[in-house]
């Protein structure tokens, strides 16, 4: 892991973060050094925030952002955008990274199932694809459990669903920034029975530090492969003598990548945290919410402002319509109030 540098000429640089959870915002603070040059300001979301200065960072719960863009929609402003890797994202990968199948489909579409794809396997993982609705959560599901949780979902809603992997023993996050790994950790081991037990990092888990450059490095080619940036890589590594593992060494699988602006801050050290704020900043979308080119946010190598490649897969974040349909009237109450 190579750090990222903040702010050229000895400025600042303010993170707003947008959460009920205040421990997000001081996590990231306890673990800045003390000569940061990151501000961190917190709001517990209880009422929109206010409007960001250019060239601030936002840190921001994905329901916390629809619900304030449907109060800016309601005032006639633009929405707030920021970026994200596309909801089918990881059906862009080859299996030597997956070590699974993997598909997206639309509600409506799963409502017509007699029986999953083959490939899928016996009562495989399924989730909301690019984002979470706390009455669907990420489970195994046999088709009739999957049929009936989605119940209330809107047709239009994408499902991610995947093939169950079987002996998982480390799960990792690595901040993937301009190509480059700025921020890693392990966050969760895998004990008991097929490995149901979970211990995180919070808990007490500890992990191998010798496969951090592992995790490190698949997750950078997956970023690379999928078109992504600034983003939080989750990765699992097997245990030695499940299938996938090879030579001896477990080999890390992508479980599922999503934007730094909404990923939960791990052990990341001092440089780490730095970077993963680096990430954060860059998810402000280039050109978009009246930040200019020369305010957008920096880069990690050297401190300059860029916007994505020519190849990036990244675009403005669009939430899944069941997402939209349960959180966009949280703050209704302040709809069209100037």
């Amino acid at each position: 892991m190579r750090p990222a540098s903040g702010p050229r000429g000895g400025g600042t640089a303010t993170c707003h973060v947008v959460s009920h959870d205040r421990w997000i915002a001081q996590t990231m603070l306890q673990a800045l050094p003390s000569d940061t040059t990151w501000n961190l300001v917190w709001h517990d979301g209880l009422a929109p925030t206010p409007d960001l200065d250019q060239g601030d960072a936002l840190w921001i719960d994905p329901g916390l952002l629809i619900a304030r863009n449907a109060w800016l929609e309601s005032l006639g402003h633009p929405p707030l955008e920021l970026m994200a890797p596309p909801a089918d994202w990881l059906t862009l990968l080859d299996k030597d990274l997956l070590g699974r199948d993997v598909m997206v489909s639309r509600v409506g579409e799963i409502r017509l199932w007699r029986e999953p794809p083959d490939s899928l396997g016996i009562d495989p993982w399924s989730q909301v694809a690019g984002g979470r609705v706390p009455e669907f959560r990420a489970a195994r599901r046999s088709l009739d459990q999957l049929q009936g949780d989605l119940a209330p979902a809107p047709d239009d809603s994408l499902i991610q669903i995947s093939r169950h992997v079987d002996g998982i023993d480390q799960e990792w996050r690595v901040v993937v920034l301009d190509g480059r790994a700025v921020a890693s950790s392990g966050y969760c081991r895998h004990a008991g029975p097929e490995g149901r037990d979970i211990i995180t990092v919070f808990d007490g888990a500890t992990f191998d530090q010798s496969l951090r450059t592992s995790a490190e490095r698949t997750a950078v080619i997956a970023a690379d492969r999928g078109g992504i940036d600034a983003v939080c890589l989750d990765l699992a590594f097997l245990n030695p003598t499940a299938p996938g593992a090879i030579h001896g060494r477990m080999h890390p699988i992508v479980l599922e990548a999503n934007p730094a602006w909404c990923c939960s801050p791990y052990d990341y050290g001092q440089d780490g945290m730095e970077g993963f704020l680096a990430a954060i900043a860059r998810g402000r979308a280039p050109g978009l919410n009246g930040v200019a080119p020369s305010m957008q946010a920096p880069s990690a190598s050297d401190g300059r402002m860029e916007p994505p490649g020519p190849d990036s897969r990244m675009a403005p974040y669009r939430p899944d319509s069941w997402m939209v349909s349960q959180f966009r009237n949280r703050y209704r109450s302040y709809w069209n109030h100037r």
